[in-house]
């Protein structure tokens, strides 16, 4: 059972690009659309709230922007949402956000036969069009069933997880609920369910922790399956189970060469000078291998031999024929920005306009309105995000710091002041794809010679 906000998708996107959205939009669906039954049940509810059976749309519409400002999970409240936002992201204004490490778990664990289902303070209308309109396609597939206020109840009381496992047919203590919110997974573990932690650096709840909780920080980190060592059949999600298969020179090989091809790919860009720049792409998680680019290597010219499988610590790992060379100090960076944001691959380039910008906008660059943006998952209208930059340091601990400090969880990339540009995705295809459309965004600001 999967909560979305802080939990498979970033809050901030919610705060700060549907919240907005829907407020500029309430007005006119009171106005013109009062008579839908959906609206109109909405705002008897309304009225029933307020105590003020004879409130006209403009008061309503002002309750509404109250509950917004309040951060109110108020259940007319969602229903109007809903239906604003699935006419948002019919029409393409909207993209919904997931985190990298998220789709493609649920994926795997659909495939697998594990059952998904949904639980969120947004209608279950929102709730499907935020699956429907994802930035990896139509996600609806992959969840059998949307559960929200109504037709669950709170999120805060066990009555409402117990009602939802008699709907699923399910035993409670085969049921785990994934969440950000402490009071949440409370609940749920008082109606007999498993539960799980996701504790997202730069979320609202990241400072609250998860109590007694098992805490995950990623899908990533999850391990769940339907047979007897399943987490919903007595084994603790997250929990570690050995140390993984083992990881031959062939799969260390095949790796080498797809990073060989995405770097030579930058190379003749431009952004991987000399020998500058590393890649990486997880091989394993449990416990993490990454394939990176040999250091000192040109990158135009890397074979399939020229990479190297380091551990979770960016160290060699030992007893691997492949990749005589040795791996770049920032593996360990690569290795740390894979356990922050579940990203499934890393890039890093050295590119002008990424140093250049850093100079310009030393307290991070800012992009908005721009159709570009939607490569990043964002909506191209509306919508604004930042690109952090960080000081340079030759310690990758500290840097590693300075970038989980100022990670924006919607931009998938981070400049390093002095250096050069680090970008994520769910694998090196995403991975590629964010790079290119960041750097078109820096070499924008760049060309127009704004301040």
């Amino acid at each position: 059972m999967l909560d979305i906000e802080g939990t498979t998708s970033a809050t901030g996107f919610v705060v700060d690009e549907l919240y907005p959205y829907s407020r500029k939009r309430f007005g006119r669906l009171l106005a013109e659309r009062a008579e839908e039954p959906a609206v109109r049940r909405a705002m008897t509810q309304i009225r029933e709230l307020l105590a003020e059976p004879g409130a006209d749309a403009v008061r309503i519409e002002r309750a509404l922007g109250a509950w917004l400002d309040e951060d109110r999970k108020v259940t007319p409240l969602k229903t109007l949402q809903g239906i604003v936002w699935s006419e948002g992201f019919a029409s393409g204004e909207l993209v919904s956000h997931f985190y990298p490490d998220v789709v493609p778990r649920l994926r795997e664990w659909h495939a697998a036969g594990v059952r998904l289902h949904v639980y969120s303070s947004g209608s279950v209308a929102a709730q499907q069009a935020w699956f429907g309109h994802s930035p990896e396609g139509d996600l609806r597939a992959l969840a059998e069933r949307f559960y929200d206020t109504e037709n669950a109840g709170p999120k805060l009381v066990a009555m409402s997880y117990e009602t939802i496992a008699d709907d699923l047919g399910a035993e409670s203590e085969r049921v785990l609920f994934l969440s950000d919110r402490p009071g949440e997974l409370d609940a749920a573990r008082a109606a007999g369910w498993r539960t799980a932690g996701v504790r997202r650096p730069g979320e609202p709840y990241y400072g609250s922790g998860v109590g007694d909780h098992p805490e995950v920080a990623s899908f990533a980190e999850l391990r769940i399956g339907t047979g007897a060592g399943a987490a919903g059949a007595g084994t603790v999600p997250g929990a570690r189970t050995g140390a993984g298969p083992d990881i031959g020179d062939e799969e260390v090989r095949r790796a080498g060469a797809r990073l060989a091809a995405e770097a030579a790919r930058f190379a003749s860009f431009g952004w991987m000078r000399g020998t500058s720049g590393n890649l990486s792409a997880v091989l394993d998680r449990d416990p993490l291998r990454l394939a990176v680019t040999a250091s000192g290597r040109d990158k135009g010219e890397l074979t399939a031999d020229d990479v190297v499988l380091v551990d979770g610590a960016g160290t060699a790992v030992a007893g691997t024929a492949v990749g005589a060379g040795k791996p770049s100090a920032e593996a360990g960076l690569h290795a740390r920005v894979v356990r922050l944001t579940g990203a499934g691959a890393v890039v890093h380039v050295h590119t002008v306009a990424a140093v250049a910008m850093a100079r310009r906008r030393p307290g991070g660059i800012v992009f908005g309105d721009l159709e570009m943006l939607k490569g990043l998952g964002l909506p191209a209208e509306g919508a604004t995000v930042r690109l952090p930059v960080i000081a340079n340091s030759q310690d990758m601990a500290v840097l590693g710091d300075r970038l989980e400090a100022a990670r924006e969880p919607r931009m998938p990339a981070v400049v390093v002041a002095g250096h050069g540009l680090y970008v994520w995705g769910a694998d090196l295809l995403q991975a590629r794809h964010h790079a290119e459309v960041v750097q078109w965004l820096l070499e924008l600001e760049l060309a127009a010679g704004r301040a």
